[in-house]
């Protein structure tokens, strides 16, 4: 048994709390075994925090933000990620799954199972793996074709936008506890929200990063919380 634990980056908004629920009862998630990241939430976020935990820097890329103009929601969350990885790190978890409050899985499909097949994979036959991305959102992988039982694709370092790093967007991923600690070691100060963050970091650590195909997780159709 692989020794994973599950993560949910969450806010105050009470009606994604149920339908996170009916999400994870939905696709046998044992609810047990979520940690829910609530808080700090962006009420909750002073310039103290912003001036400790955001980055000043010159010469700012296109998803970047001026430490004066970050949404205090994009703080929260990317925030609460760096949390998740710290826990990850302190209790030593082989695997982490960090989601977000903002998807929902594709009917039918025993998530655990979905899991558990992602890392078999990865340890088979990349086992020098750091991250898997998964969420039916933006351009396929670099492979052009794909076999029908394998789940798990590279993703390359590249620089024609703001995903440069390998990363598809901060919904639903699983990393390893070597990846955990490289990027909780390297996250403060952060310039920007989780997903174009990591991607900076995935550059700079050199990370292997993973996308699933095909995916069982998609968007959910919603208004963001973080950019308000």
């Amino acid at each position: 048994m692989h020794n994973i634990k599950t993560y949910l980056i969450h806010g105050p908004d009470s009606s994604r709390e149920q339908r996170m629920i009916t999400e994870f009862n939905l696709a046998n998630m044992d609810l047990s075994g979520i940690t829910w990241l609530r808080y700090p939430n962006k009420n909750e976020i002073d310039v103290d925090f912003i001036n400790k935990c955001v980055s000043s820097r010159s010469n700012l890329l296109p998803w970047e933000y001026k430490i004066e103009d970050i949404p205090r929601g994009v703080v929260s969350c990317t925030y609460k990620h760096y949390l998740a990885l710290k826990d990850i790190v302190e209790n030593k978890y082989d695997y982490g799954i960090i989601m977000e409050d903002n998807f929902q899985f594709i009917k039918g499909i025993n998530i655990p199972e979905r899991i558990n097949i992602y890392i078999n994979q990865l340890n088979k036959y990349y086992p020098e793996w750091d991250i898997l991305f998964d969420l039916k959102n933006g351009p396929p992988s670099d492979y052009n074709t794909y076999t029908d039982d394998i789940y798990v694709y590279p993703r390359k370092h590249t620089h024609e936008n703001p995903w440069h790093g390998g990363a598809r967007c901060a919904s639903f991923y699983i990393v390893t506890y070597n990846c955990a600690l490289k990027l909780y070691n390297n996250y403060l100060p952060f310039n920007s929200a989780p997903d174009a963050w990591m991607c900076d970091l995935f550059r700079k650590l050199d990370i292997k990063c993973f996308w699933a195909e095909p995916n069982v997780v998609e968007p959910w159709p919603h208004t963001s919380t973080a950019v308000t």
